[in-house]
């Protein structure tokens, strides 16, 4: 499993279920078919994009999008919710954030169950926990804070639909 198949797969989930639970679930069954192995790799994968979108700009629209009550663990949900959208959504909202008003006309963006796929699926196949990626505890995210005063200047469509 590397990133092309990664992406190839959130998007056969998103023709698969229209719901972000859907998709998880989806993928869930799907990644048990292939094995161990590549359920292990499709965790990577997905934590290799996690890290890409932990960004404050994305991070801004998060906030906007909760009103204000963005912490550690919504912001996590709200960028699973974001790899859910598929890798053209994805790389859109890492060029301009604020393409995301058109996702979140559609859906809200929650998605724990999307959050634990790879761990849904290993756990299934193996009866163990999924090994965990490293990750750097201390990091923050890429880019520069955004005030709270400029987020809806910053991103108008997404504030527009406060």
């Amino acid at each position: 499993m590397d990133d092309e198949r990664f992406w190839t797969l959130v998007g056969e989930a998103r023709e698969h279920a229209p719901t972000v639970d859907g998709r998880a679930a989806w993928l869930v069954a799907s990644l048990v078919r292939f094995g161990e192995r590549d359920t292990e790799r499709f965790g990577h994968c997905f934590d290799r994009a996690m890290a890409r979108a932990y960004r404050w700009d994305l991070w801004g629209v998060a906030t906007l999008v909760h009103q204000g009550h963005e912490d550690e663990e919504r912001f996590a949900d709200f960028r699973a919710w974001l790899v859910s959208l598929g890798r053209d959504a994805f790389e859109a909202a890492l060029d301009d954030p604020d393409t995301l008003a058109e996702h979140l006309v559609v859906e809200k963006p929650e998605a724990r169950a999307f959050l634990r796929v790879a761990r849904t699926a290993y756990e299934k196949l193996t009866g163990n926990e999924l090994p965990m990626t490293t990750m750097d505890l201390f990091a923050s995210p890429t880019g520069a804070p955004i005030p709270a005063s400029d987020l809806a200047t910053r991103f108008p469509r997404v504030a527009a639909l406060r």
